[in-house]
């Protein structure tokens, strides 16, 4: 079964793009646990979104399970839940699935002891070694056996020349995220996915993803959720890694409007992308839920 409606979004030359929203509930459970992303979702430029504190407020009373699944791989889960908290948003660290935390686990996991060379900054190397990867200084970076590929503020041609040669010569290569631009206080700096686009096309092969939309991401938040992939919505303003990550899961799709898809970029968007739901921002994924409860089978 599926309820349709339309919504109707301004763009920036003040034109009306038609949206058709699909509420798909036949066959489904009610929504128990709910995916969010952060960047784009509950907030924009370290700026909270309008409505988006007290969304939370409002989930979190309703029983709803909460995850915060995140690119972010500079700072520690803790360290992140603490500058989210600063920002006025209430977000715990146990709750946050970031793709710095599950590059660490991966690589200690399937590459303990190894010598990893690391495109990124500081905080990732030393939470690397101290998960027992053996981090190699520029000097000696070539004979990596595993290279992983972050977002590093202070990257440079040498870097990206170590990294090169030590893929063409055969590492394991990674990268936490396919992010073309991140942003920093003053300016946008080339994203993980643009550096390890820059190592791949010199070394001639590509990089596994660990963060959004991964299997080993999948991996991650179905194993804090512990819910049933049909009792779980996935919320973002990403339909290649947001909407990707809840098609992987099995959950159901909620695209918000609030970040960088624009209406013209999804129409132009692949069919495989499109999501289940299209809401204008955070504050209205309760309303949709409370019609989502309305419409399941009795």
């Amino acid at each position: 079964m599926a309820i349709s409606c339309y919504c109707s979004l301004w763009t920036g030359s003040r034109r009306v793009i038609t949206l058709w929203i699909a509420v798909r509930t036949g066959g489904r459970v009610a929504i128990q646990g709910i995916i969010l992303d952060v960047d784009g979702t509950v907030i924009l430029a370290s700026k909270v979104l309008d409505g988006a504190s007290e969304t939370l407020d409002i989930l979190r009373n309703r029983g709803y399970k909460l995850v915060f699944c995140t690119q972010q791989n500079q700072d520690s889960d803790r360290k992140l839940s603490d500058r989210l908290n600063a920002a006025g948003l209430q977000i715990y660290e146990q709750e946050i699935v970031s793709a710095g935390t599950v590059a660490v686990d991966y690589l200690a996991q399937n590459h303990r002891g190894s010598q990893v060379y690391v495109v990124g900054a500081d905080s990732i190397r030393d939470r690397l070694s101290l998960a027992g990867l053996k981090v190699l200084a520029d000097r000696n970076g070539e004979t990596a056996e595993v290279v992983l590929v972050a977002t590093d503020p202070d990257v440079n041609l040498t870097r990206l020349s170590v990294a090169a040669e030590a893929v063409r010569r055969g590492a394991d290569f990674y990268v936490t995220s396919l992010d073309r631009g991140e942003p920093m206080a003053d300016r946008i700096i080339p994203g993980p996915g643009s550096l390890a686009l820059a190592i791949a096309y010199t070394a001639g092969r590509r990089p596994v993803v660990l963060g959004k939309p991964s299997p080993a991401m999948v991996a991650a938040v179905r194993d804090r959720l512990q819910l049933p992939s049909s009792s779980i919505a996935v919320v973002g303003d990403q339909p290649a890694q947001d909407v990707r990550l809840g098609r992987f899961l099995g959950a159901t799709t909620v695209l918000v409007m609030s970040g960088v898809t624009t209406p013209e970029a999804l129409e132009r968007t692949s069919s495989s992308y499109r999501p289940d739901v299209i809401l204008p921002g955070i504050k209205d994924v309760p309303a949709w839920l409370d019609l989502n409860k309305q419409k399941q089978p009795s």
